[in-house]
């Protein structure tokens, strides 16, 4: 170690001796008369973790320190943590509210210098006003990780602003920071969407579906089947409650960005409605055969040519009958066809007795 590193490491040694003997040496100004030596307490603690280089909870404990006790000696420090954080306008504001008659005298230089220093900074660097959502992403500015509390002030030029989060579509931003000056640069991420089936072993009807606590609406169609249709959400991680009753299924699932992913409820009741599909479906099959039957009649009197010899079988004969017959049996077929789809589609809730 050199002289000079020696003589800097002495005169920081010094300057914290000075703080924490101005604080401990302060009257008492509040009310409660544990408060000042609690406030040294965290004082000291907000100490070492600045030292330490751990500015956030630095921050963080002598902002507790200054609620209790609000010495200069405190504020000081704040200032000094904000400098190190690049927070200048904040820096400068702790800073002036420490300078004031009542800091003791050792403490007076040290304050002018680093008032200085954060007034050269300001001048000569510009203020970099950053928005990132989610405030989660992982940033970086020009290949180096960054806090979004600790962006402050940056070298004038243009800066590459980096944002990637789990689930979201990276994001890449330049700015351009000018001198003295503040510029907003605001980056809000994409979600990275997924497909999800949700499938319920004995059929959707009368069952509840729920994605992250969410209802799952479905369509009167698609609770005939015992699976959702593909839904879009955001790739990640999500919970899938299926309910029937008093059963229940919960499952956590990864949905991935590509593909799609597919979660089966297990450990619910069959749904009580087989009767209902096994009527509806029987009656959709009926309905398609009787308008079979009628398209037959119709078609065969339409297309058969009674001039043709190979017709001259009396089965071929042209009939009027036909179209009166192949008509009836064609409406209806569709009749039931439609009764039976709609049977179907009936929630087998709204039959029950009105209240």
């Amino acid at each position: 170690m050199n002289l000079a590193q020696a003589a800097k490491q002495l005169a920081q040694l010094s300057l914290h001796a000075v703080l924490t003997l101005s604080l401990v040496a302060a009257p008492v100004l509040a009310a409660d008369p544990n408060a000042e030596a609690r406030a040294n307490a965290i004082y000291k603690d907000a100490k070492e973790r600045f030292d330490a280089g751990d500015l956030t909870k630095a921050l963080s404990l002598v902002r507790q320190a200054e609620g209790l006790f609000a010495h200069p000696a405190i504020v000081f420090l704040r200032g000094r943590v904000l400098h190190k954080m690049l927070r200048l306008r904040e820096a400068d504001e702790a800073l002036r509210a420490a300078d004031t008659g009542t800091l003791p005298k050792p403490l007076q230089k040290p304050l002018a210098e680093e008032r200085q220093a954060v007034t050269e900074e300001m001048r000569t660097h510009g203020e970099l006003l950053l928005t990132v959502d989610p405030d989660s992403a992982r940033v970086t500015i020009d290949g180096e990780d960054v806090r979004l509390d600790s962006v402050g002030w940056q070298t004038p030029g243009k800066h590459r602003i980096e944002a990637a989060a789990p689930g979201y579509q990276p994001m890449v931003r330049d700015v351009q920071v000018p001198t003295g000056e503040s510029a907003t640069a605001t980056l809000r991420l994409v979600p990275v969407a997924g497909s999800l089936i949700i499938v319920v072993p004995g059929g959707l009807r009368d069952a509840e579906v729920r994605l992250d606590g969410l209802l799952v609406e479905l369509k009167a169609g698609e609770k005939l089947g015992d699976r959702t249709p593909p839904m879009h959400v955001q790739a990640g991680a999500h919970r899938v409650v299926c309910s029937r009753g008093s059963d229940e299924s919960a499952h956590d699932v990864e949905v991935s960005a590509s593909g799609v992913t597919e979660v089966t409820c297990s450990d619910i009741a069959p749904s009580t409605g087989t009767a209902r599909k096994v009527v509806g479906w029987t009656g959709v099959g009926v309905g398609a055969g009787l308008v079979g039957a009628g398209a037959y009649g119709l078609l065969s009197f339409f297309l058969v040519d009674a001039k043709d010899p190979k017709y001259s079988n009396p089965n071929f004969q042209v009939s009027h009958n036909k179209v009166i017959f192949g008509s009836t049996y064609a409406a209806l077929g569709i009749a039931v066809g439609v009764c039976s789809w709609l049977f179907l589609l009936r929630d087998g809730a709204a039959a029950g007795p009105a209240q």
